[in-house]
């Protein structure tokens, strides 16, 4: 990690740089029970995260890449592309805590899922360019439904109501990485209950979960209610780059990105 007299948003504005993290663990059963990783099942003749790797790598906006994996099983080929490869078979929390404590900390860092195959460099240079416009501790993009339908015809995604229209999140937050320590915990309950719509009231508020629901959310509504919860500014970044929300969770989702990938 960097000194306490770093400033990771300060370095990456001058120097346009982040480092990454990819999380590629995490079970596969609903893909293929003997896969050893999520990240290593096989989507158009590559590993899922061996596609991801390969984005973060051509990105300009990348500066370092680590990837975590539950074990040593996990190394192939694919991690050529990476500078290094870090063994944790923890929670999720703690997979990102081990990339996170893998790199100087000086930079920003972009943490991404091992599982968003059809990810271009671009999607990620543009989701960087505007992390660090905004002068912001956290970011997370946001995707129109139109735009994902259109990029990926037959996906299925969950998406929420604002004010602008029906969006999905994407699979890249960039943050700093100090943010990391203090509100770990959060990390996990953040990811914990992305699926469970009773606790994450409980987090966040039966205010703001009335105003999702009632399709009357601002951006800067889900900007502030994340501040709050982090004690820091925070971003909600639009992106055309509907790449960056295609993740790969369940077979329904292999055939849509395949078909973007072969293309």
């Amino acid at each position: 990690m960097g000194t306490p007299e770093t400033d990771p948003l300060r370095s990456s504005r001058e120097s346009g740089l982040v480092d990454a993290v990819i999380l590629a663990g995490g079970s596969a059963e609903a893909l293929d029970p003997a896969c050893p990783a999520k990240g290593l099942f096989p989507v158009s003749g590559r590993p899922l995260v061996a596609w991801v790797a390969d984005a973060l790598r051509q990105a300009k906006s990348i500066r370092r890449i680590v990837a975590v994996v539950p074990s040593d099983e996990c190394r192939g080929p694919w991690t050529e592309l990476v500078d290094e490869v870090v063994i944790c078979d923890g929670s999720f929390s703690e997979n990102l805590g081990a990339g996170v404590h893998a790199l100087s900390g000086d930079l920003m860092l972009a943490a991404a899922t091992g599982d968003i195959p059809a990810l271009t460099p671009e999607a990620v240079d543009d989701l960087v360019a505007q992390t660090l416009a905004r002068k912001v501790a956290l970011s997370y993009p946001l995707i129109s439904r139109a735009d994902m339908s259109e990029q990926f015809p037959g996906s299925q995604r969950t998406y929420f109501k604002l004010k602008a229209g029906r969006f999905t999140g994407g699979n890249i937050m960039v943050g700093d990485p100090r943010l990391y320590e203090t509100f770990k915990n959060l990390t996990q309950q953040l990811y914990d209950t992305r699926k469970n719509p009773l606790a994450m009231v409980k987090m966040i508020g039966l205010k703001f979960v009335v105003k999702l629901a009632l399709g009357r959310l601002e951006p800067r509504d889900v900007e502030m209610k994340l501040g709050q919860l982090i004690d820091a500014p925070c971003a909600a970044v639009y992106t055309r780059s509907a790449s960056i929300g295609a993740d790969v969770d369940k077979l329904a989702d292999v055939a849509p990105v395949e078909q973007v990938l072969e293309r």
